[in-house]
């Protein structure tokens, strides 16, 4: 009887061990700074269960494991993850993900066509550049996300105009938040759109000059370069390789710099451009990019993803009817270039919607409802001002 009861306590101890050992989810811990303070950033975004995690996870595909990483209080932390322990990863970070996303973040065809009609809800914002309580503020006091960040928009159309990346602390959290949103309106419906901008691509070619210093310091930690954190090994690396740089909804065309004449003088469609970025540009050295007469133009002033001639002069009005007749559309939709709030020029054909955001304390996005387009403030508020 007294071995008995002996085996039962080693027994319910060794399970004791285990379910900690599993909440934990606990495989390698790698401490690369045991020394350094502990500095918490406030304000973490709420899918974060663990409040001292300040950067990450960052998903890697290494030798047929799938690894994910992620800081906390200044030191990096690594874990194996497999179907047996996903729902700790859920757990832990509050992101919605399956397995078969998890191995491959790409589950649907490439769409380079990019084209759809019948839309009465749209919602456009850009160049934000990690200003994530910005984002949070004028989506969700525009409706198209709840008080839980979670898709409040049925069908309708969010549109991010590029440039997530740079500048500001919270880039990861904005990509992660956006990953689930384009899941979440595609079970409702609708439809969220991450078209690049240059600095997508800026980061993806290791161009790093703008990186906010939160993550230098990361890669840093991590003994990388911040660009290998979006490699094709990676998860969200995967993912922001997949995603177009022009799409039309209705007579709208969306893109992030803008359409020079020149694009038109090569005949250059947009499903041609998606398709040339995607298997050509997005992510490729610049030695390659460069190496090919129709990357470097892509990738240069004229190019959809820098141009910057609406607004300095360069097109004439015939020259933008022809652009606006070539791609037949009405209107072109484009960010990068800042202003202090949402411009119409010419009556709606160009509407130019970085509203400085970068900065954190202001912005705006713009709304289309039925024919009608609205400047949409961080209060929710709706300004009237273009007219199909």
């Amino acid at each position: 009887m007294y071995r008995s009861n002996i085996k039962y306590i080693i027994y319910r101890i060794i399970g004791l061990f285990i379910l900690i050992i599993s909440l934990s989810f606990n495989y390698v811990d790698i401490d690369h700074n045991p020394n350094e303070p502990v500095s918490i950033e406030q304000n973490n975004p709420p899918f974060f269960r663990n409040k001292n995690i300040t950067d990450g996870p960052y998903i890697f595909y290494e030798n047929n494991n799938i690894i994910v990483k992620w800081i906390k209080r200044n030191r990096v932390v690594t874990r194996i993850i497999s179907d047996d322990n996903i729902r700790l990863f859920k757990n832990k970070f509050g992101i919605e993900i399956n397995s078969k996303n998890l191995k491959n973040p790409v589950t649907d065809s490439i769409n380079f066509n990019q084209k759809y009609n019948g839309v009465e809800n749209i919602v456009a914002i850009s160049d934000v550049h990690g200003q994530y309580e910005l984002f949070i503020q004028l989506l969700r006091n525009n409706k198209v996300i709840d008080a839980n960040l979670k898709w409040n928009f049925g069908n309708g159309h969010l549109v991010i105009l590029g440039d997530i990346f740079d500048r500001g602390p919270k880039v990861t959290e904005l990509l992660w938040l956006i990953y689930q949103l384009e899941n979440q309106a595609k079970e409702a419906g609708g439809k969220l759109h991450y078209i690049l901008g240059n600095h997508e691509l800026m980061i993806l070619n290791n161009d790093l000059r703008y990186i906010n210093e939160k993550y230098t310091s990361s890669a840093n930690k991590m003994n990388m370069v911040y660009s290998q954190l979006y490699a094709e090994n990676t998860f969200l690396g995967k993912w922001i390789r997949t995603k177009p740089v022009l799409v039309t909804i209705n007579d709208i065309l969306f893109v992030h710099a803008g359409i020079s004449p020149e694009i038109i003088t090569k005949g250059l469609t947009s499903e041609e451009i998606n398709n040339f970025f995607i298997n050509h540009i997005t992510g490729k050295s610049w030695d390659v990019i460069l190496n090919d007469s129709l990357s470097a133009f892509l990738m240069e002033e004229n190019g959809p993803i820098w141009y910057r001639g609406f607004f300095e002069s360069k097109v004439t009005k015939n020259q933008l009817v022809n652009i606006l007749n070539y791609f037949n559309v009405n209107h072109i939709v484009v960010g990068h270039t800042t202003f202090p709030n949402i411009i119409s020029i010419d009556n709606g054909k160009i509407i130019a919607i970085d509203s400085n955001i970068k900065e954190g304390d202001f912005g705006e996005v713009l709304i289309y409802n039925s024919g009608i387009f609205y400047r949409g403030t961080s209060s929710g508020g709706r300004i009237e001002f273009v007219q199909e």
